[in-house]
């Protein structure tokens, strides 16, 4: 199976292509950050609140209310509309106008799983502030570790790789230094069965998962089949970056990572366009009244060139997989690892959380993944719920998502900071 190297050579001329895209207008605010909002039905990102109105300064939740308060502060009717968290993307790639993409969709959060150091660096501050931005907020892995050659080396990006256990430790401190928020490992098992690039040895694995916990890091891998994921969660990691799909999940990794308490990012959008490449079709191209953006749509078309060359219970083991975790109490987090083939910045998370309840798991779940679940996971703090003290980062959507998720794909507003965001689509 050659798929790592079919993603590798994919993203690579995905990045030549978006680096050359215009830098975007910034936009500016056209309102203060202070409001009163309702009435509304508030999802607060694990259950339905009471609360129907929603107090605003400076940006930040102040107060929630079940009848409208008298304050001087100006109020914005919310139309009786859900509002829930704005969503957070778990699992992106983040460079040129990347977090303006996922903020026009509702995403005011992303987790970047690899990438030059400098554009974390450059977005860091914002992530702390009230103040209005065009983009999402970003957390990020900076440079992830990986062996000589191996994946992540191939993109022109000078990463510092793992040669042996005893560098660890310093090339630990060195994301660190550069301001990595959490430590994303590429392990690869020996005799994994198909053709990859170059991996750490398992002892490299495990000094460099210890030497994250050391660190007070968290320590994430990028695995993408059974024996690797085995061995990472044995070892000590905290999240899969990835699913798998090449063996049902058994029994025995299904009670260590239970009793490990280690999260997943499944991806499965990206996993869906390897396997079987019909979800944006049937989501969003089918849909008229959604205006996607040329670049967009560039690449959700995008396929891989193994297409459909997979055998069938491939997918089958997927969404079983996904089922069987978010079942035993594994915590499931939505990301869609885009922009690769098949994805685009935020739309490609609505659909991984479309994907996701098609895998057996309840809308209420599945917010939860998008939202407070990936705050906890990755302990983001002041997002991801609708709660007192919290950043007033909020979508609404004229219908129910806990009935129906695509409402989420036509957003009635959007709050960044409590500044209202400029939309279209």
């Amino acid at each position: 199976m050659k798929t790592k190297l079919i993603i590798f050579g994919v993203i690579t001329a995905v990045l030549a292509v978006v680096l050359l895209l215009p830098t975007p207008v910034q936009k500016t605010a056209t309102d203060d950050n202070s409001f009163v909002l309702g009435p509304v039905q508030i999802f607060d990102g694990e259950r339905v609140l009471q609360a129907t109105f929603i107090e605003v300064k400076d940006g930040v939740i102040v107060a929630m209310h079940d009848d409208k308060p008298d304050r001087s502060v100006r109020w914005v009717d919310g139309n009786n509309h859900w509002i829930i968290p704005g969503l957070i993307d778990a699992h992106v790639h983040a460079w040129g106008d990347a977090l303006e993409q996922s903020l026009q969709r509702g995403v005011t959060t992303v987790i970047d799983m690899f990438g030059d150091p400098s554009f974390l660096q450059l977005n860091k501050n914002q992530r702390s502030t009230v103040l209005f931005t065009a983009g999402a907020d970003m957390y990020g892995a900076g440079l992830l570790m990986t062996a000589p050659d191996g994946h992540g080396t191939q993109y022109g990006i000078d990463v510092s790789t793992l040669e042996s256990p005893e560098q660890a430790t310093q090339l630990v401190q060195q994301r660190i230094d550069a301001g990595s928020d959490f430590i994303k490992i590429v392990y690869t098992a020996e005799g994994a069965g198909y053709q990859h690039a170059p991996s750490i040895s398992k002892a490299g694995l495990e000094a460099a998962i210890a030497a994250a916990h050391q660190a007070n890091r968290l320590a994430v891998v990028h695995i993408a089949d059974y024996n690797s994921a085995v061995d990472a969660v044995t070892a000590g990691a905290d999240g899969l970056v990835h699913s798998f799909f090449n063996e049902p999940i058994s029994d025995h990794l299904l009670a260590l990572m239970v009793a490990n308490d280690v999260f997943v990012i499944p991806t499965t959008v990206v996993y869906e366009g390897m396997l079987r490449g019909a979800i944006n079709d049937e989501v969003l191209f089918q849909s008229p009244e959604l205006d996607i953006s040329r670049d967009a749509t560039s690449t959700l078309r995008q396929s891989f060139p193994d297409t459909n060359r997979f055998p069938a219970h491939y997918y089958d083991n997927l969404m079983a997989t996904t089922k069987r975790m978010n079942d035993a109490g594994v915590r499931v987090l939505a990301g869609s690892d885009a922009p690769n083939p098949n994805t685009a910045h935020g739309w490609s998370l609505v659909v991984e959380m479309l994907l996701l309840q098609q895998a057996g798991m309840t809308p209420a779940e599945v917010l939860t993944a998008a939202t407070a679940g990936t705050a906890s996971a990755f302990g983001l703090p002041d997002r991801g719920r609708i709660q007192v003290g919290y950043k007033a980062d909020l979508i609404a959507v004229t219908e129910s998502p806990l009935d129906n998720l695509e409402s989420l794909l036509t957003l009635a507003k959007i709050w960044k900071n409590g500044f209202a965001v400029a939309f279209e689509y």
